[in-house]
């Protein structure tokens, strides 16, 4: 597309991009800086108070890390987590998404729209998908979740007041979310569980965009010395809470099981959980510059998680790195990956540490090229999923539809259906 013939396009978020320490800050960093390589692209989104929730980047240092794209800025969430969450259940409106609604931020995004005509608006989060649908312009909806189906599953664990608030706002965040899903012109689904689950909510079109991996090189398999421990790695953020559960889990209840059979280490990277579980040969080595290093050096990548909506990039980058995966199926739910044949899958502690075990040994007897065949099968499952072609595929979609949405051209596409997923799958 030539630069006169541009579409512009404002990027809706209710976080900024950075730093890049969890799976949706990455997702929306992939998404927005890979869809202005094409599109003139606007960013509207909040500058958080440094002790919210959401953490804070000035738009200034915005405007360095991301010098290709307009940036508009308002005030956001504050740092009276608890006190608003409290206030809210005296609302209509959830918490989990309410707080990015507010007047300011509303303003700016009608001034946007307004003042730029983007062909598209693209937004990232149901915080910020607030407004009526903006007339002239693609409306398009970006889920990294299904939020309802987080909160009902957190709604299971921790205290009876944690567990009842979650109850409340999963409640109001399904009546929200279903609103969305209902209004936009194209929701995007990380999975085709999610997908379904906006079409079976009211969705009038509904596409796959998967999340990606970076493109990396495969890292050589060593062979496991008699007398080398077995490491263990999980890399993601502990302050999420269905993983600080995991994560406490692992250690308390599968360490102890494979310690009686092996010696064994673990290193967390990502942002330490609030309250970590202290236990020998466990280390919270928190952020670092570069995740190889840590993959290159461990034998065994594990997913506890429980809890959760989407699909974790954890599974993806693990397999394009070429490390074996144990991880519960939810953990690895969304995914074009098989148990037994790209990962194995586990669910209770025994079983866990089971297969965690069965990795051991084929680590240790490599001759039998069971680990080689399981490492490679899942790399080449996860190379289209590499982060240029996922965007490139959802750039040829977005193409595509404003193509389609030119008076001259039929629409054709049934109300409520999850379309073919060649486009951004």
């Amino acid at each position: 597309m030539s630069e006169a013939a541009r579409h512009r396009l404002v990027f809706a978020a209710c976080r900024p991009p950075y730093p890049l320490d969890n799976g949706a800050r990455i997702r929306t960093f992939q998404l927005l800086t890979g869809l202005a390589r094409t599109f003139d692209t606007v960013l509207v989104t909040y500058e958080h108070h440094p002790e919210s929730p959401d953490g804070r980047y000035r738009s200034d240092e915005l405007e360095e890390l991301l010098p290709n794209i307009a940036i508009v800025s308002v005030a956001g969430a504050g740092a009276r987590k608890r006190a608003d969450q409290a206030a809210s259940l005296l609302r209509r409106e959830s918490w989990s998404l309410g707080r990015y609604r507010t007047e300011p931020f509303a303003t700016a995004l009608r001034e946007t729209v307004a003042a730029h005509r983007p062909s598209i608006v693209h937004f990232d989060d149901p915080g910020v998908a607030f407004l009526p649908p903006f007339a002239g312009a693609l409306n398009v909806y970006s889920a990294h979740n299904i939020e309802q189906t987080l909160l009902r599953l957190e709604a299971r664990a921790g205290t009876p007041l944690r567990r009842g608030f979650n109850a409340v706002e999963a409640h109001k965040v399904s009546r929200e979310e279903r609103r969305i899903w209902r209004t936009m012109d194209l929701c995007l689904a990380v999975s085709a569980p999610d997908g379904a689950a906006m079409t079976a909510g009211g969705a009038r079109r509904v596409e796959l965009c998967l999340n990606g991996v970076d493109p990396v090189e495969r890292l050589p398999l060593r062979a496991l010395r008699r007398d080398d421990p077995l490491k263990l790695l999980f890399v993601g953020s502990g302050s999420y809470a269905p993983y600080e559960r995991g994560l406490a889990w692992m250690v308390r209840e599968v360490l102890p099981r494979l310690r009686r059979q092996t010696a064994v280490s673990f290193d967390v990277v990502g942002q330490p959980p609030a309250r970590p579980v202290a236990a020998e040969g466990v280390r919270y080595v928190g952020r670092v510059p570069t995740v190889e290093p840590y993959y290159d050096a461990a034998h065994v990548v594990v997913v506890p998680v429980f809890e959760g909506s989407g699909t974790r990039l954890k599974v993806i980058e693990a397999a394009a790195f070429g490390r074996p995966v144990v991880s519960t199926r939810l953990g690895a739910e969304g995914l074009p990956l098989e148990a037994g044949v790209h990962y194995l899958a586990a669910e209770g502690a025994d079983e866990f540490a089971a297969a965690v075990l069965e990795l051991e040994h084929r680590w240790r007897e490599p001759s039998s090229g069971s680990l080689e065949r399981m490492v490679h099968s899942a790399r080449e499952t996860v190379l289209p999923l590499s982060w240029p072609r996922v965007i490139g595929r959802l750039v040829a979609l977005y193409e595509s539809e404003l193509e389609r949405r030119t008076p001259t051209k039929p629409s054709g596409i049934p109300a409520g259906a999850i379309t073919s997923p060649s486009h951004c799958s």
